[in-house]
């Protein structure tokens, strides 16, 4: 019998691709299982997902009628889709909750905040256990539904590539640059920084492809250099990141589409934290954060055999082909769109220079790449 199960995807980018552990460990449990996907645009991040059946764009924070807005979109997804088996909200807002109570789903899954209890079957405690990634907080919301087995196995973030690459196929070293972050300018390494470092790039003849936000970021006019801004598709994106030789970028969605590409990656953290947001590998998850059968047996697995090492306390940390910088300045991670101390010293205080030879250690050494 073929099961439907729809997913209420968080709105950010990031965080939608964070998800796809707790999306790949669902489709192994139920291999005949066909599933629904609602949320913003970013849900097109799973678009080639065979198992996919819809994608629903839930645009009901525009409307002038929230509610109204939400109720036709669930009567839509009823009438096109049937009943719904399970379900789960791994956004945390109210409506995320409403959405799957109106659509009718049989079981409803989801945090138990934001006075969504009563729209729930299964409201869950969040988990207070440290150190967590933000992907195992969401792994655990489908603990309930997945034998141990899988639950407790590391599976990676994945993404399926395409056709759909904007990069030049040739011998020259090609470089991602993400100088832009949704969220606001306190997660953005400094602009003239990245200039600088686009410079150094140019004149050893690799070719530079820049994509997100552009602001304020000035750069010659040079054949080598390629501005993606605003140019790609979220299919086109996951094809470019995947085919790039490297890609320097700030705490970011498309910083996770890399990671779940296995693109090799220098992440640069100032006002976020690394120990709940860094970009995720199995290298990562082993020596960093608890082990998922913590999870199951609530409570903090410290003894011998596993005790993670505390991620904040490494400057540049590399884990196979991911590079993660960060200066943990006593006022971080402070989580604010703009700097509240006006000097964006967490930032400021990462130069060039340790930039560049992280990408000369990870040219080095990635089999991604061609011979250095």
């Amino acid at each position: 019998m073929t099961q439907t199960i729809l997913l209420r995807l968080p709105n950010w980018l990031g965080d939608s691709v964070m998800c796809a552990s707790a999306f790949e460990k669902l489709k192994i449990m139920y291999p005949n299982a066909q599933f629904v996907l609602v949320g913003s645009y970013v849900c097109e991040v799973f678009r080639r997902d065979k198992r996919v059946r819809a994608i629903y764009l839930d645009e009901s924070k525009r409307a002038r009628n929230r509610l109204l807005s939400l109720y036709r979109l669930c009567r839509q997804i009823r009438t096109e889709i049937g009943d719904i088996d399970l379900s789960f909200c791994f956004s945390n807002g109210f409506f995320g909750a409403l959405l799957l109570y109106l659509c009718k789903a049989k079981v409803r899954v989801g945090y138990a905040k934001n006075l969504r209890s009563p729209l729930l079957t299964h409201a869950l405690t969040p988990p207070t256990l440290t150190p967590l990634h933000q992907v195992q907080k969401y792994e655990y919301l489908i603990k309930d539904f997945v034998d141990s087995t899988i639950f407790t196995s590391f599976v990676p973030l994945s993404l399926v590539r395409g056709d759909e690459s904007k990069i030049t196929h040739n011998t020259k070293k090609h470089i991602g640059i993400n100088p832009g972050a949704a969220f606001g300018w306190a997660k953005c390494w400094e602009k003239e920084y990245f200039v600088e470092i686009i410079t150094r790039f140019v004149s050893r003849g690799w070719e530079v492809y820049i994509f997100g936000d552009t602001k304020n970021l000035t750069t010659q006019s040079n054949e080598h250099i390629y501005d993606l801004s605003n140019q790609t598709t979220l299919t086109e994106l996951i094809d470019s990141i995947g085919a790039l030789d490297l890609f320097i970028t700030n705490d970011s969605g498309p910083m996770h589409i890399a990671a779940a590409l296995h693109t090799p990656t220098i992440a640069i953290f100032g006002s976020t934290d690394t120990a709940d947001t860094c970009p995720w590998n199995e290298k990562i998850a082993k020596e960093f954060f608890l082990p998922m059968h913590a999870l199951l047996e609530r409570k903090n697995v410290l003894d011998s055999t596993h005790t993670p090492k505390n991620i904040t306390t490494f400057e540049a940390l590399t884990a196979d082909n991911l590079t993660i910088l960060s200066k943990h300045l006593q006022c971080a991670p402070c989580k604010k769109r703009t700097c509240p101390l006006k000097h964006h010293l967490c930032m400021k205080l990462l130069t060039p220079d340790e930039v560049f030879e992280s990408t000369l250690s990870v040219l080095e050494k990635s089999p991604h790449t061609k011979e250095f």
